[in-house]
């Protein structure tokens, strides 16, 4: 499978039409991870944050103490690279807080799913664009180059000077995706020296 979705949501299973219009519309995506309950949902994304995946939250759920935005800034305190859709059938600011509303909009790799309605077109609309955007995030790249070239899954990448410790190009995916400090180094010096490259390209 190219990408997972995971879906947590009370009112949802795999058997419901939301859930299987995605399987037939996305065949290459594992679309096997619907959560009702938004701890088991909130754990299974922290525990694969270096797969590429999507992630749908409802916005309220019945009977828990956590809203969606709770989870959110969960997954933000990992990671700020993982897409994430919430999915509201209730209206915006009437029954959701302004200062919630603010603060998801100033939310990186964010959408916003309404679910007063069952226009899937609007579900194909967000998840095209955020494959699309894959298809220019370094991590994104990185996979698919290693997919592509095994062989260079265990070759030196990067060597922390202060420690002395080497990483392979499998191992700066994995820290890229958990925006561990090692990944985050690792990109500000590749963003660095393309601008750098760029620079002398010009001279």
């Amino acid at each position: 499978m190219d990408f997972k979705i995971v879906i947590i949501d009370d009112n949802l299973t795999e058997k419901e039409p939301f859930v299987q219009n995605i399987r037939m519309h996305y065949k290459d995506a594992d679309y096997n991870h619907v959560f009702q309950n938004p701890d088991k949902g909130l754990e299974y994304v922290l525990e694969n944050l270096n797969n590429k995946m999507i992630v749908f939250i409802d916005w309220n759920f019945s009977g828990h103490h956590k809203k969606g935005i709770d989870l959110l800034k969960e997954i933000r305190k990992k990671t700020s690279l993982l897409y994430i859709v919430m999915m509201s059938a209730n209206q915006l600011r009437s029954d959701i807080p302004l200062d919630s509303i603010i603060e998801m909009m100033n939310e990186e790799n964010f959408f916003y799913l309404d679910r007063s309605n069952d226009d899937f077109e609007s579900v194909v609309t967000i998840i095209d664009k955020i494959r699309n955007h894959w298809s220019t995030k370094f991590d994104c790249v990185l996979e698919q180059w290693l997919i592509r070239h095994p062989e260079d899954n265990d070759k030196e990448a990067f060597s922390e000077a202060s420690t002395g410790k080497t990483y392979t190009w499998e191992d700066i995916l994995v820290e890229l995706r958990n925006q561990t400090s090692v990944g985050k180094s690792f990109e500000q010096k590749l963003n660095e020296y393309y601008i750098y490259q760029l620079n002398r390209s010009k001279k």
